[in-house]
């Protein structure tokens, strides 16, 4: 089974990850002291807050897209053979 992604989707993946890394990084290295791990918990909370503004703003929330549903007055097929009683 093959899932297509749209490539706004994508690219908005990557710029998220790509932030949340930079974060990662960044605060590893102004950390004073002994050398540590960055925040990771900043890291993924930046990256998911990223993703979710990027996808707002770029119109990847669907609000503007309708359902679609039978057409008004549509009628189920019916037989043109007769009933028979």
């Amino acid at each position: 089974m093959t899932v297509q992604i749209a490539p706004q989707a994508v690219m908005i993946l990557v710029i998220g990850c790509i932030v949340g890394l930079v974060v990662y990084r960044h605060t590893a290295r102004t950390h004073t002291g002994a050398p540590a791990r960055g925040d990771l918990v900043g890291a993924i909370g930046t990256a998911v807050g990223v993703i979710t503004v990027l996808a707002l703003l770029l119109g990847m929330g669907g609000a503007g897209e309708t359902a679609q549903g039978p057409t008004p007055g549509a009628t189920a097929p019916t037989s043109s053979a007769p009933r028979l009683p």
